[in-house]
């Protein structure tokens, strides 16, 4: 037989080198910038090994003729290979690594899933193999399946190898563990093979867990924990003492759909609210945290559908700041996403936000100008652009932010009132590390001295609100008492400390009953905000007009 390989990666090579290996003989191999026309030429069969998004347009540049075509995709269906009359899939359940191996282990018997003209056996018995016949109705499920078992073991495996280094054990007595457990498993069933803390019920071994855990980690852990007590008949882990633990608990972990236009989205979100369904929205720039967690968690437990956006908007970052080096990891934070009950994730690009200059503005007075709209004087104008751009491609919807960036709340909240956007905004509480720093996605630049030192911001928070609660009313005494606590750590510089109206931002001549104190410092390079309310009485809502 001969055949044409078309996407020559891993998983092509190997497939020309098993085959080649088996008898076949491969004509050609034809790669991203060559001429598709004539694939089909001259073969019996044309191997399209190309990703699963590329298939379809790889398959409309080919010309049809007598070859067979042949995906190896194990997600799509034949339709992706139209309008080639003579069509077949092959997808082998296994991983191909690089070609070398690939190709030694695609003749070694494995089990293969097909569908479509019969050459796709042919192929398969070719190679030694077992051919097992998945319709297309039942694809993607299929494939839904192998990931669970190669990919997410893989990213579970890449857990226990980082707790490991972490907890300075080797990590040979941990690979002798799962060994077993994947015996058991396959000798017994996962519920009978299923042990630990979830299976007996045992909380507070959960709960010395998640306090050992680093913060980033605690996700994947509570929602298989979880699972774990699920298969077990048990209740899922709840600790009121952890907000981390609880709100985690409250959705159901989700595969985000990416969506990278605007178009897309509105016609996503149209279709939702024209089937009654409700919208949350959680707008950010990335590099996710718990902190961001939080909001998605609490957009999930009270919509029907949840959105979140991942742009770096350079319209809020003056030259001089870190656009450029600002966190970014997609991959990781589709992932989060996905942990924390996203289903759509919003990734638009530069050119998509903003397709040509903007030329229009908005702008918040009085509340921007003071505070960080002082030292960072564009920023909150970039903020309440984009996310009034935003609030409009989402449409109406509950939008979550965090009171951390308590100033930004503030704006956002005016803008829309003034603006009559259909949004109801909400703002959520402060998710905090252990030691008390507030989760930000700028942590990350800290060295371990710097976050260490980054705590004093909390601790002059700490001794600004016993101030006022033992009775100091004058602000600026307030504001003095914080700002010595500063003073003290060598490694942080104040930007300001102040205690404010919440609703004002105002410093106002005696502090009332209800009190919003805030703080900027650097430390080192990376300038942190924070803040708290101090209440002794009862408030109303934030945006409330004055």
């Amino acid at each position: 037989m001969l055949f044409t390989v078309v996407g020559p990666g891993r998983a092509g090579l190997s497939f020309a080198g098993a085959l080649t290996a088996s008898g076949w003989r491969c004509v050609r191999t034809l790669g991203r910038h060559d001429d598709l026309r004539s694939a089909a030429a001259d073969c019996d069969v044309v191997l399209v090994t190309v990703p699963d998004d590329r298939i379809a347009a790889v398959a409309l540049a080919i010309a049809p003729g007598r070859a067979v075509l042949v995906h190896a995709s194990g997600a799509k269906g034949l339709d992706v290979l139209k309008p080639h009359p003579l069509r077949a899939s092959v997808h082998p359940l296994m991983s191909l690594p690089d070609p070398a191996t690939g190709a030694d282990k695609l003749r070694r018997g494995g089990v293969f899933a097909v569908a479509g003209d019969p050459v796709a056996e042919r192929i398969v018995n070719a190679l030694g193999g077992r051919p097992v016949t998945v319709d297309d109705d039942h694809r993607a499920l299929y494939h839904a399946t192998a990931a669970v078992a190669a990919n997410h073991l893989v990213a579970l495996c890449a857990q226990v190898e980082r707790l490991a280094a972490q907890a300075g054990v080797p990590l040979a007595p941990y690979w002798d563990l799962m060994e077993t457990t994947l015996e058991n498993v396959r000798r017994s069933g996962a519920i009978p093979s299923l042990t630990g803390p979830a299976a007996r019920g045992d909380t507070s071994t959960i709960s010395l867990h998640l306090e050992a855990l680093p913060t980033d980690e605690r996700t994947l852990y509570l929602a298989l924990a979880n699972e774990a007590a699920r298969l077990a008949g048990r209740p899922p882990y709840r600790d009121p003492a952890r907000t981390v633990s609880t709100e985690a608990l409250a959705v159901t972990p989700t595969i985000p759909v990416p969506v990278p236009t605007i178009a897309e989205l509105r016609a996503r979100l149209d279709a939702e609210r024209r089937a009654g369904r409700t919208v949350g929205f959680v707008p950010t720039m990335g590099y996710l945290h718990d902190g961001h967690g939080s909001l998605m968690r609490a957009a999930a437990a009270a919509n029907d559908v949840v959105v979140a956006s991942i742009f770096v908007n350079p319209l809020q970052f003056a030259p001089t700041e870190d656009l450029a080096s600002y966190p970014r990891d997609l991959e990781r934070d589709t992932a989060v996403a996905g942990a924390n009950g996203v289903h759509l994730l919003f990734t638009p690009d530069v050119t998509e936000m903003y397709p040509r200059p903007m030329l229009s503005t908005v702008s918040v007075a009085e509340l921007s100008a003071r505070w960080d709209g002082a030292s960072r004087p564009t920023h909150f104008d970039g903020v309440s652009t984009v996310v009034t751009k935003l609030f409009n491609i989402v449409g109406p919807c509950r939008a979550y932010f965090g009171e951390k960036d308590y100033q930004q709340l503030a704006i956002i909240t005016r803008m829309t009132a003034d603006l009559a956007i259909p949004v109801e905004v909400i703002g959520c509480p402060i998710v905090r590390e252990a030691d008390g720093l507030a989760m930000s996605s700028r942590n990350v630049y800290l060295s371990p001295p710097q976050r260490a030192a980054a705590v004093v911001l909390c601790r002059a928070l700490d001794a600004g609100t016993a101030a006022v609660v033992d009775g100091m009313r004058d602000p600026d005494a307030v504001a003095s008492v914080m700002r010595s606590v500063v003073a003290a750590e060598p490694l942080a510089t104040l930007d300001y400390a102040a205690a404010v109206d919440p609703h004002t931002l105002e410093v106002p001549t005696a502090l009332g009953s209800h009190t919003r104190l805030l703080i900027a410092a650097r430390v080192g390079t990376t300038r942190l905000i924070d803040n708290c309310g101090v209440d002794t009485g009862s408030s109303r809502p934030l945006g409330t007009p004055t």
